[in-house]
């Protein structure tokens, strides 16, 4: 057996503690709900109801919760603990409800992400991973004699009611400066008339890939939104009425996050199921490569990832999909973690190859292959064939 340098040692011991859920975003899987007891029955309508939320918030579907079974809910709960509600937090709670029973427990789930996926494929739902686009708000709100645009140093219960549904969806979300800067291309008229050449000029300023326009008008005790989303070169617009902000919102943000998800979720399709090799360059240590392995497993349309071969030029990562090859290059655009290699390839000598088996490649169990695992290090481990498919891509920064 070939001697391992204390280098690629390093690296081993790297890789068997890599082995990390797909979910790097722990809150996509977590919820609070409020409890007026530790009952069981009382416990297991809030499992449902955290089911609900975290079905909405990873499928990127609203309508997602009437297709599955909610009654599987406490066998999908990893952990859950309770925390008792302060006197504020009840207050804010009845304020906000207008119930008239104070709870006094937060029930804090968290949902095992492997099961709550699987639900999903089974009953034909998209999965929308971590990786997700920055959403670029502008609204303009007339509410009587005042009319403004909210900006990010704002502090306002429209902004809030916004922003706390964004958060419930997982839809991160961005607040313009409306500094000089922007005022010089856009004004309140332009997001309220809806004039799109301004606003899209003013927009290119923020790193995000979708941008939501609002124009919010309160006349006759009611609220009333129109809504446009910007993206892809392609413009969706829809009109709500509410008396309440929580439901406007409710409303409001959730159709820009279902028109968003559609764009950017994946549906498991076992016919475009596939193997590939995505190779990695600018790898320059270990701290980096543990990035991009991380990274690559954490994306929706990967269902299992490990390192192949490794020189010091680049590491072949080789990755199962659960979906097409269309679906990993759009989510990788999308994260900007990895940009496309375009650079001529380097020309790699046996020197250049890591020493951990025959021709520099990792040796792996082909029937059970684990996310940054290196199950065998014996020199004559199967070796599982490479795809002839190769993605060449390289680590940004």
């Amino acid at each position: 057996m070939k001697r391992i340098t204390p280098f690629f040692s390093l690296f081993i011991l790297l890789m068997l503690s890599a082995n990390l859920p797909a979910a790097v975003i722990k809150q996509i899987y977590e919820v609070s709900q409020p409890v007026v007891s530790q009952d069981k029955q009382i416990r297991a309508a809030a499992f449902e109801q955290g089911l609900i939320e975290v079905v909405v918030r990873v499928s990127g579907n609203s309508l997602a919760p009437t297709q599955i079974d909610l009654k599987q809910a406490a066998r999908m709960v990893r952990q859950y603990h309770y925390k008792a509600m302060s006197q504020s937090e009840i207050d804010a709670y009845l304020k906000k409800t207008s119930s008239l029973v104070a709870p006094k427990f937060k029930l804090w789930m968290q949902f095992d992400d492997a099961r709550v996926k699987q639900l999903l494929r089974s009953n034909g739902l998209p999965i929308w991973g971590y990786q997700r686009p920055n959403v670029l708000v502008w609204l303009a709100v007339k509410d009587g004699r005042n009319r403004y645009l909210l900006k990010k140093s704002d502090v306002s219960q429209i902004k809030d009611a916004v922003t706390l549904e964004a958060k419930r969806r997982g839809l991160p979300l961005v607040w313009p400066e409306y500094d000089a800067q922007d005022k010089k291309v856009v004004s309140f008229i332009d997001v309220w008339g809806e004039f799109l050449e301004p606003v899209k000029q003013a927009s290119k300023r923020y790193p995000v890939d979708a941008v939501v326009l609002g124009r919010m008008d309160w006349s006759k005790g009611s609220w009333t939104v129109n809504w446009s989303l910007l993206m892809d070169n392609k413009t969706e617009s829809w009109k709500l009425s509410a008396v309440d902000l929580g439901i406007l919102m409710n409303s409001g943000v959730g159709v820009a996050t279902d028109q968003i998800s559609r764009r950017f979720a994946v549906y498991a399709d076992s016919a475009n199921d596939g193997e590939l090799v995505l190779r990695v360059s600018d790898l320059n240590s270990l701290g980096q490569y543990a990035k991009a392995s991380h990274y690559l497993a954490s994306l929706a349309p990967v269902r299992n990832v490990y390192a192949s071969e490794v020189n010091k030029y680049q590491v072949d990562f080789h990755i199962e999909l659960s979906g097409d090859e269309s679906d990993l290059k759009r989510i990788i655009a999308l994260g900007k973690t990895l940009l496309p290699d375009t650079r001529p390839l380097p020309e790699i000598t046996p020197e250049d190859k890591s020493q951990t088996g025959a021709n520099g490649n990792l040796p792996v169990d082909v029937n059970q292959p684990v996310p940054g695992q290196v199950p065998s290090m014996l020199p004559d481990a199967p070796l599982r064939k490479k795809p002839s498919n190769i993605l060449r891509y390289r680590l940004n920064g």
